[in-house]
């Protein structure tokens, strides 16, 4: 395996190729970067008079004020809902384009265009959804395992301060139990990452095989894996510049991210100033932001892009090295 050859050749697939620029923005846009809003806890005190929070100064709420707020988070969460569906089908549909795309222009020069990449993602959508779903359920289970094991020093030692025991014991009780649950919960998280770094290259080569060689989801995971155990070397280096390459990626984008952040947030601060509005701020902020957001989800769809090319060079060279590199038939080439 001519592993600069690879990337060279992911690099110029990704560099001249647009039409696999729409499917790598949309890998980006709904490529699962999950978000987590803590919850927000408030405490009450005791019902003095003196209290700022009186009555009197409370506003006058509109008679349907309720229903008001009831349809507005049905309605957010019917968007949530058809945001989610729409992520689940464009990033299926994309990953299985671009992998289907790579593979024929390699295979017999058939350039890229978005047409084509619709319809192969389409007709393999549910072949990957099911090896996701048969892949991820086991991993789910063994998370919530896993997390659950971590939290329970704290949730065993909470059980002394529930009886009528002495205190002292049951506060000591309770601060080795956070320690401990924090030690497991440190260990739980490095052995999530270490069981999602070691099926990483399976599923690649998995999803490869499903997309490539059109088998079905239970073939695909039996083939692929036997692919990965049969090359597991070379399997190995290739994911290791992989990982390099998205280190040094990351660390490309500090500075471009933290640029693109400063010009909507300076925006922002000089409607303040001007307006001496927080919501004023807020909204010339958020509407500046959007183009720069935008770029930044490009980038990442170019790099999708590019890794997503890596890893369909690697499965073709082992799989099929004759296949590389095909001459791209164009209009002008053809006639």
């Amino acid at each position: 395996m001519d592993y600069g050859k690879i990337l060279a050749r992911a690099f110029e697939i990704t560099y001249k190729y647009r039409a696999l620029w729409l499917f790598g923005f949309l890998l980006s846009l709904f490529g699962g970067s999950n978000s987590f809003n803590p919850s927000n806890f408030t405490s009450g005190t005791s019902s003095r008079r003196d209290t700022p929070f009186d009555r009197d100064v409370l506003p006058n709420l509109p008679p349907n004020f309720e229903q008001y707020i009831a349809v507005i988070v049905i309605a957010l969460i019917c968007v949530a809902l058809i945001w989610m569906l729409l992520g689940i089908i464009a990033r299926f549909l994309s990953r299985g384009a671009v992998i289907g795309l790579v593979q024929e222009l390699e295979a017999n020069g058939t350039t890229p265009t978005v047409r084509r990449g619709f319809n192969i993602g389409s007709s393999r959508f549910w072949q990957l959804l099911g090896i996701s779903i048969v892949i991820n359920l086991p991993l789910m289970v063994f998370s919530f395992a896993v997390i659950l094991l971590a939290i329970l020093p704290i949730a065993v030692s909470v059980i002394p301060m529930l009886s009528r025991g002495s205190r002292d014991v049951a506060g000591g009780l309770l601060a080795g139990g956070i320690i401990t649950s924090i030690g497991f919960f440190c260990c739980a998280i490095l052995c999530l990452m270490a069981v999602t770094l070691v099926i990483r290259p399976f599923f690649e080569f998995i999803v490869r095989v499903c997309v490539i060689e059109k088998r079905g989801v239970f073939d695909s995971i039996r083939d692929g894996y036997h692919i990965v155990r049969k090359n597991l070397g070379n399997v190995v280096i290739l994911y290791l510049l992989l990982i390099g390459v998205g280190i040094g990626f990351g660390l490309l984008m500090i500075p471009v991210s933290l640029l693109l952040v400063a010009i909507p947030l300076g925006v922002g601060v000089v409607a303040y100033v001007a307006s001496q509005s927080i919501v004023t701020a807020f909204i010339v902020g958020g509407i500046i932001a959007i183009p720069f957001v935008l770029i930044l989800i490009f980038i990442d769809g170019l790099y999708q892009v590019f890794d997503s090319a890596v890893w369909t060079e690697g499965y073709l060279s082992l799989t099929k090295p004759n296949a590389l590199v095909a001459p791209v038939v164009t209009p002008a080439t053809a006639s």
